[in-house]
This record gives C-alpha cells, structure tokens and sequence, in this order.
C-alpha cells in the first residue's frame, strides 16, 4: 500500500472528467441544436456543411432575383397589351378611312387620331420602366459608340475590301439621298414629303479594275423595321434572280449575275448599275420591300423607301454590314436584363424585353387620309401587330421559363437544406440517450472518487 499517490482517486477523478467533458458537449449540442458547434466536432463534415449552406443561402436570393425578373415580364407584358390595342384601334380606324363612303373631312378627324395613338406608342416605348430602368428602349441596345460599341456590324469582308474607301463602311444607312440626287430607282422617292431625304449609302463602281472581282462576293442589307432582310450574293451567271427563302419574306436574297445573255461580262460600271436597278424594277408585288436600289453614273445607292425624319438611332438600324449573322432582328432587340438566378458567375438567364417604338413598328409616319394610303395603313399596321405579337409571346415563354426556374430552386434548396440537415443537425432522440448514460456515469464517477479517497484510509490501521 502506498500513500504518496492515490492512483485509484487519479484514475477516477480522470474518468470522472472525461465524462463531465463529453456531458457538456452532449447538453451544447442539446441546447443549440447542431451536431457540429466548432471546427473541432467534424472537421469535414463543417466544410461539407458551408459549402451546403453557402448554396442554400445563394439560391434563395437567386430565387428572389427571378422572381424579381417575373415582375419585370409582367410590368412589359402589361405595357404591349396596351400597345397592342390601340393597334389594333389604328387597323380599325384604317379600315373605315379606306371605305369610299368617307369624306375627306371624315378621314381627316381619322387620321387625327391615328396620329393621336402612334404618339402614344412613342410614349410607353419610352417611359415603361421598371425600378427606374426603362424596358423598351431596344435601340439603343445596338447603337454604336454609346452603348455597346463592340456591336457596330462588321464591314470588314472581302465586299467591302474591294472598295477600300469607295463605298459606305459605316455598317448602317445614315447617308441623306434625294430623288434629284439619282438617275432612276426602284421606287417611288419621297413619298412622306420632297423635304425628307432617304436614308442610304453608296457603292462606287468605278474603283474596280474588273468587275469580275465581285463574283462570290456578298453583303447583307435590311431596313429600319426588320421586314426585309436581304442577302446579295453576285454570281458567275446571266441576270438578276431574286429569292423568297423565307415565306414571311418578299425577297430576302438577290443573286446578281455578272454575266450578259451572250456570254461576256460586264466591264462598264455605270452599265452595271443601270443593269440591276432595271432588273430589280418591278420584283416587288407588294409595297413591304423597304431597302430599295438606286443609281447615277457608276455609283450605286442602297436606301430606305421610308423617308421622315430619322433620328440617328433609326438610322443605325438600317444595316449595310457584311452578314445578317452579325446583328439580331430588331424584334430581338431591346434592353437585355440580366436575371442571376444561379450562385455561380454566369448562371442566370438574359431576359430579352424588346423594342417599341413608332418607327421600330413600321407605324412612323402612316397616313390614312386617302384611300391609298388607307391601304397601306392597313398593312403596316397588320405587321405592327405581328411584331407586338412576337415581342409578347417571347416575353411570356420567358416569363414562364423563370417560374420554373423558381420552382426547380426551390426545390433544389428544400433537398439540399435536408442534406446540410443531416450533416450538421442534432439528433435529439440519440443525443438524449447519450446524455442520459453521461449523466449516469458523471454520477458513478463522484461515487468512485469518494471511495477511492477513502481506500487509503486502511494505512492508518497498520500505524
């Protein structure tokens, strides 16, 4: 028997505090609620678990931003509904000026009001917004220079190169052209006033040593309204061909032959102007070609059969680049708004709002105070609404596709949270048992250390 060391209290009150250790983890655990409180519980299981959380916690703002993007589709949508009645208003009032039954007094107080709703479809393009931020301001999306500069269409192909300085770069029509300034076109000129040039650019023939030089070449051309895109490709062949790919399209290719019926090329450029503006008189059936040709001497023009006063944003949206693949149609255009849905960089979803405007329409300018002009009243404002309806269906799928969005998030974040649950969360029923069995044994241990201190007791008894 020894005196000097009571091993037995030693190993006792060890125990005793182990015990006591793990008690009080138990209770910390009990009384917060998680398995894991400090790094110290489960290393890997905390770091699985931040990770779990930083996903939750960025998808439930994700959600939050997409729901953000539904109201931006709704407050859009709205706004085109109203649009969309007054032109359908617009056709109504077309179709009465056109009937023969009309004075001119009575197609006069029409067209009042005509203009009275295209000023007013000016005016919700330009003031829709949203937190500030207006949605339908789609021209500017593709100005050059103010807001994305990088978007200016490319006019560096091999078309254009042939020209050098020769011909017009600047990737859209901006250049004035009136009809005193040409010697024959494939269209009436002026038909909104002798006072409003046409937009345009020009070709000079002239600089090519060969014509033949153009063969396999091409260029792209569209007017302000997307409603004739076209592709012209000069070929190795006889005549001007023009070609209806698209249904919902007059011409939307012009294949210009550099041949002559008897074999040989053209080599006089002003022959060669004069050659496809005669070939393109008269192709069009119908008055919905706008880009139309033009020329003088060996100079050839490209312009726009509307002509009003075009403001610098209309103008850069009659294209003159090397492809259509460059640029959208202006139906896709609009301000972009970037929805971040996701919590990664780049998971999100570009909502596409649109463009409204009288002139992005095809509306600007309509005059229903004829017959005539009834007509055409008719037909823009038939494709104003084909556009609007474009715009709206593209908005609702949109629309649609975010509220799926949320509701996969949601459930992304419900199956996820269950997961970080069971890593980090406290099992009470199990921790109870363990805290009971510690409780128990913190009990056992005080007992052991008192009769461990009184083992050495018996030494006394020998002295």
């Amino acid at each position: 028997m020894v005196i000097k060391h009571n091993i037995l209290a030693i190993n006792a009150g060890r125990q005793f505090g182990v015990n006591r250790n793990n008690k009080v983890d138990s209770m910390e655990k009990l009384s917060s609620g998680y398995r894991i409180n400090r790094a110290a519980d489960d290393a890997a299981g905390l770091s699985i678990s931040e990770k779990m959380r930083r996903q939750i916690r960025g998808l439930k703002k994700g959600v939050e931003n997409t729901q953000e993007g539904i109201s931006v589709c709704q407050v859009a949508d709205g706004a085109l509904a109203e649009v969309s009645d007054m032109l359908q208003r617009i056709s109504e009032l077309s179709i009465k000026s056109a009937n023969g039954t009309n004075t001119h007094e009575d197609r006069m107080y029409i067209q009042q009001e005509i203009d009275q709703l295209v000023e007013e479809v000016d005016r919700i393009g330009s003031t829709t917004t949203f937190n500030e931020i207006k949605l339908f301001d789609g021209m500017e999306s593709f100005s050059t220079g103010t807001i994305i500069s990088g978007m200016k269409p490319s006019t560096d192909g091999k078309f254009f190169q042939l020209f050098g300085n020769s011909i017009s770069k600047t990737g859209y029509m901006n250049e004035p052209l009136n009809a005193s300034d040409v010697t024959a076109s494939t269209s009436v000129m002026h038909p909104n006033g002798p006072d409003k040039p046409h937009v345009s650019v020009q070709i000079d023939m002239s600089v090519l040593n060969d014509l033949k030089d153009l063969i396999d070449t091409t260029f792209f051309v569209n007017c302000c309204t997307d409603c004739c895109p076209t592709t012209v490709v000069f070929t190795d062949a006889v005549g001007v061909k023009t070609i209806a790919e698209d249904p919902d399209v007059v011409m939307d290719k012009i294949e210009i032959g550099l041949k002559k019926a008897d074999g040989t090329y053209y080599n006089n450029a002003a022959d060669f102007c004069k050659y496809i503006v005669d070939s393109l008189q008269g192709t069009d059936p119908t008055d919905f070609h706008h880009v139309e040709f033009a020329y003088k001497g060996s100079t050839l023009y490209l312009y726009d059969v509307n002509n009003y006063d075009w403001s610098q944003d209309e103008q850069e949206l009659a294209y003159f680049c090397d492809s259509k693949e460059i640029f959208k149609p202006i139906e896709d255009a609009g301000k972009k708004i970037w929805i971040h849905s996701g919590v990664e960089p780049g998971e999100g979803i570009w909502l596409e709002i649109g463009n409204v405007s009288s002139a992005s329409l095809g509306i600007k300018g309509i005059n229903a105070s004829t017959i005539g002009g009834a007509g055409v009243a008719i037909d823009a404002s038939k494709e104003a609404l084909r556009r609007i309806m474009v715009t709206r269906s593209r908005i609702g799928a949109q629309q649609n596709r975010l509220e799926h969005t949320v509701a996969n998030e949601e459930n992304i974040v419900e199956n996820i949270t269950a997961a970080e649950s069971r890593i980090r969360d406290t099992d009470v029923a199990k921790e109870m048992v363990r805290l009971s069995n510690l409780t128990i044994l913190e009990q056992a241990g005080i007992s052991m250390m008192t009769q461990a201190n009184q083992s050495n007791q018996g030494v006394l008894g020998l002295l």
